[in-house]
């Protein structure tokens, strides 16, 4: 049986469409489940990739922060000094007026330092001289003291030399005048040689004399026969006067 044209074709296109389906069935991915190596493996890709990321914000931060610290650097004038101490070209804008002023804060620094030391200096030489100009006075009023009491004491040395043993006896007081009468009735039993010697060690010439005075003649006169020469002259000019 002759087929037409029309059924021809329309039998041959729903063979390609029916071929079509067929391949496409077959070759479809089926929704099988992904292999643990393939999950590993991608989740590993994603971490790197956000270890990227994160050592790209750090290095963007770095860069941010040594551009701020060079820019402070600029600004204080810490570059110019440090390029100048090292002896590299400075070709950072206005260097040469940053120069100068450090230069000049560095002199302004160093003068108002100098003024400082020579200011506690000059303190430390005033409080000095203030404490010489003390101690001078003091020495000085010391030696005022010193040479007044010497003064006294060659007018009492003196005044001593005239007194009679009138006078001697006249400043002694009742009990002691009793009790130098006693030391001469001692001595007056005594060895004359040991006896002028405890009295040198003891007394001086007027107390000596005012014992010789109450003692009799005859051993007052052994007694300052044993006594030191000069001394013995003392008593007896006393007793004589």
């Amino acid at each position: 049986m002759a087929v037409s044209n029309q059924t021809a074709a329309k039998i041959a296109q729903n063979t390609m469409q029916w071929r079509g389906k067929k391949f496409e069935e077959t070759f479809k991915p089926a929704n099988r489940p992904v292999p643990q190596d393939d999950v590993e493996a991608e989740k590993a890709g994603g971490k790197k990739k956000g270890r990227g990321r994160r050592v790209l914000i750090i290095i963007l931060a770095l860069i941010v922060l040594v551009a701020a610290g060079a820019a402070a650097l600029v600004f204080t004038g810490t570059a110019d000094v440090i390029l100048e101490t090292f002896g590299i070209p400075n070709f950072l804008p206005g260097a040469e007026v940053r120069s100068l002023q450090y230069r000049l804060q560095q002199r302004a620094y160093e003068l108002d330092n100098r003024e400082q030391l020579l200011n506690a200096r000059e303190d430390m030489l005033d409080q000095r001289e203030a404490e010489l100009l003390e101690r001078s006075e003091q020495l000085d009023v010391r030696e005022r003291n010193l040479r007044k009491q010497q003064e006294e004491w060659e007018e009492s040395v003196e005044a001593a030399k005239k007194m009679t043993i009138t006078d001697i006896l006249a400043s002694y007081s009742e009990d002691k005048l009793k009790s130098m009468q006693q030391v001469g009735a001692i001595y007056s039993k005594m060895d004359p040689e040991a006896a002028a010697s405890i009295a040198s060690e003891l007394y001086d010439a007027q107390q000596i004399a005012v014992i010789c005075y109450s003692m009799q003649p005859q051993a007052a006169a052994k007694l300052l026969e044993n006594l030191d020469p000069k001394l013995a002259a003392d008593v007896t000019e006393i007793l004589a006067g």
